[in-house]
């Protein structure tokens, strides 16, 4: 977001805003790989039954990936219709109803068995 501001706020030369723009990117795949990234691999296995946990695994990084491309495909369309802070409001009223989803609605799986966790997700359901 710094970045982001920063280029509107101070326009810089073209060869400097590449600069940026690489280096942005390469920021934000390093903190969603150490952040948001995993949570996805750690969360299932602990939630879901050992006889679906493949099938489950399989369409949510399968969903994952069909997310990214399509953000990568229609990114600079929406930036060009809507605006550059519209779209990144959008990314973030995204990320706050994930956060509010899992808050509300992932069990917690500290210091707990298989057999616990299935009986509060059975219980929420």
């Amino acid at each position: 977001m710094f970045l982001v501001s920063s280029g509107i706020i101070f326009p810089l030369d073209e060869q400097l805003s590449n600069n940026l723009s690489i280096l942005g990117t390469i920021m934000y795949i390093f903190s969603f790989a150490i952040g948001a990234g995993p949570v996805t691999g750690i969360i299932i296995p602990e939630l879901s039954s050992t006889r679906t946990r493949g099938k489950i695994m399989g369409f949510s990084f399968s969903t994952h990936w069909v997310c990214n491309f399509v953000v990568g495909l229609f990114f600079l369309e929406l930036v060009e219709k809507f605006g550059v802070a519209p779209v990144y409001a959008s990314f973030g009223a995204v990320s706050l109803f994930a956060a509010a989803f899992a808050y509300y609605f992932i069990v917690e799986t500290k210091g707990r068995s298989l057999e616990e966790i299935e009986r509060s997700i059975n219980v929420k359901a």
